[in-house]
């Protein structure tokens, strides 16, 4: 069984830019730093979806994410 991480370049003004880590990208959905409307290309297949794709939460690996607060509000 493959251990592969998905890969993503994310479409920013009409270009391309990355690869970034999926985990990476839902951490900056969580930040608020990836908007759920963004294009990403996934490299493995060459097809675009949109990042709130990602946050399915079937989808969803809190194991490999940071979290943004390790603290007390």
């Amino acid at each position: 069984m493959s251990n592969k991480t998905k890969a993503y370049k994310v479409l920013v003004k009409g270009e391309l830019r990355g690869p970034f880590k999926e985990s990476s990208i839902i951490n900056g959905i969580r930040s608020g730093m990836v908007p759920l409307t963004a294009k990403l290309q996934d490299l493995e297949t060459g097809e675009y979806i949109m990042a709130r794709d990602l946050v399915d939460e079937a989808k969803l690996d809190y194991d490999n994410t940071i979290p943004l607060f390790d603290g007390d509000f």
